[in-house]
């Protein structure tokens, strides 16, 4: 018969028989016959009855292993044994002496007292091992959904909760692999037990190697309570779905409040502005310096015009991650320069930067756009005496360019705003549209780099913008 081949009825049976009956009743033989031995190597320096008292060991013995029931039939034969060996007269069934019957029942009584005082000890052990195994198994089975709980607070989403929980599961069970899948139909791999867990928002199952040392039995009293934890995992990331989505519509909702007030104000005034001076213009009163005036206020309106579109066109790339940056090596005292020259202003401007700054790779024209809206930012805030200064640095594996100027600062409850679309954080009056800063984060974040605003109110600002030091090209080095 093949090894993996099922036992068969007979054979189930014939070892059935044998641990219930033979085994026991061999055991029972051979320590009568391990007693009897003892008793007549000493039967010559004792009374035969008075050495019946070993037979209260093979009693014992047995009460031990098999039960009091088995005891009972040991003490019956160890008597019968010592008084057909050993009392007078020998090899029959019979007593001549009363003193011998009396403690020939003595010694009975006593075997049977201590076959069932040790049988009931045997119980006793036994049960009490049982409650120590239940004991141990509810605390590996708490201590398991313990670490359940504490996978589904560490996961950032049901699936890296799952694996977390799996991971747990095969630990507290010495199983190969566990893993836990929200499905209805159950598919296991080659190996694997399935158990489907009572979960009431998404049907789920667990599958665990074949190899884990706990019963099938004490999973199964873990599929109630691993189930209402993950009902918690899945209904968790519902919430925070839902949560999400109410906050992008509150943002939404907050963008578009602000679009329409940069429709409705931004725009209007340099529309008003134009159509105004075009209006004027028809007039044939107007002096050749007036028409000139008014000229001037239509060319600054519309820049003024194209400069808001374009923010409101990049903020949108921004805000739908479709800014795309053309890398290449970039040096920074060129962007930085080219920034300040598209700047018309005579406002004065302090180039404080080394020499031998490395290369960024990011996209220079970004960078322009960055560094051109700090400048104007600065020079906008910076007393008219008080020159914006341009330092830059390298520290922390970072290239560092500051822009700072000398004005009066942020106030604390505005900081944390200021990279927020339409916001004018430090009450200026003129034309600004509170896009620069937004727009400016947009550009360096996605060409790799990071914005800070280092500010104390009343001793200016400063907002350094710092990038990786990269390896540099070998034309550079």
């Amino acid at each position: 018969m093949n090894r993996a081949d099922p036992p068969s009825s007979t054979q189930v049976w014939r070892s059935a028989v044998f641990s219930r009956v033979v085994r026991p009743a061999a055991e029972m033989i051979a320590a009568v016959a391990a007693a009897t031995a003892c008793v007549a190597a000493l039967q010559s320096t004792a009374p035969a009855a008075g050495l019946g008292v070993i037979y209260l060991l093979a009693v014992l013995w047995i009460a031990i292993r098999e039960g009091e029931r088995l005891a009972l039939a040991t003490a019956v034969l160890s008597m019968l044994t010592l008084n057909y060996l050993f009392i007078t007269p020998r090899h029959q069934l019979t007593i001549t002496h009363s003193q011998d019957v009396v403690e020939l029942a003595v010694l009975l009584i006593a075997a049977i007292v201590v076959g069932r005082l040790a049988a009931t000890g045997r119980v006793r052990a036994a049960e009490a091992e049982s409650r120590a195994k239940l004991a141990a198994a509810r605390e590996r089975e708490a201590t398991l959904l313990a670490e359940t709980a504490s996978a589904i607070l560490a996961g950032h989403s049901v699936s890296s909760q799952l694996d977390g929980i799996g991971l747990g599961i095969a630990h507290a069970t010495g199983a190969t692999r566990a893993r836990v899948v929200l499905e209805s139909v159950p598919t296991p791999l080659d190996g694997e037990a399935a158990l489907p867990l009572r979960t009431r928002v998404r049907p789920a199952w667990l599958y665990v190697s074949k190899d884990m040392s706990w019963e099938q039995a004490d999973l199964e009293r873990l599929a109630e309570p691993l189930g209402r934890l993950i009902d918690v995992a899945v209904e968790r990331e519902r919430m925070a779905d839902h949560a999400a989505e109410v906050e992008a519509g509150r943002r939404a909702e907050v963008a578009r409040t602000a679009i329409l007030h940069a429709i409705s104000h931004d725009l209007r005034s340099p529309l008003t502005a134009i159509t105004t001076a075009g209006s004027a213009l028809r007039a044939s009163e107007v002096t050749d310096a007036e028409r000139q005036e008014l000229i001037e206020v239509i060319e600054a309106e519309g820049a003024r015009l194209a400069k808001l579109v374009d923010d409101l066109l990049d903020l949108s790339k921004i805000q739908a991650g479709a800014v795309t940056p053309q890398q290449d090596w970039c040096d920074l005292h060129d962007v930085v320069a080219s920034a300040a020259a598209h700047i018309h202003s005579e406002h004065p401007i302090a180039f404080e930067l080394p020499p031998d700054l490395p290369l960024v790779r990011a996209d220079a024209t970004q960078l322009e756009r960055v560094f051109s809206n700090l400048i104007e930012n600065a020079i906008k805030f910076s007393p008219k005496d008080a020159p914006v200064r341009i330092t830059a640095g390298v520290g922390g594996g970072r290239v560092t360019v500051r822009v700072i100027d000398r004005g009066r600062g942020i106030p604390s409850q505005s900081r944390a705003r200021v990279f927020e679309p339409f916001y004018r954080g430090r009450g200026a009056s003129g034309s600004g549209s509170g896009l620069g800063l937004a727009i400016c984060r947009g550009f360096v974040e996605a060409n790799g780099g990071q914005i800070v605003l280092q500010s104390g109110t009343g001793r200016g600002t400063s907002f350094a913008v710092s990038f990786p030091v990269a390896r540099q090209p070998e034309a550079v080095a």
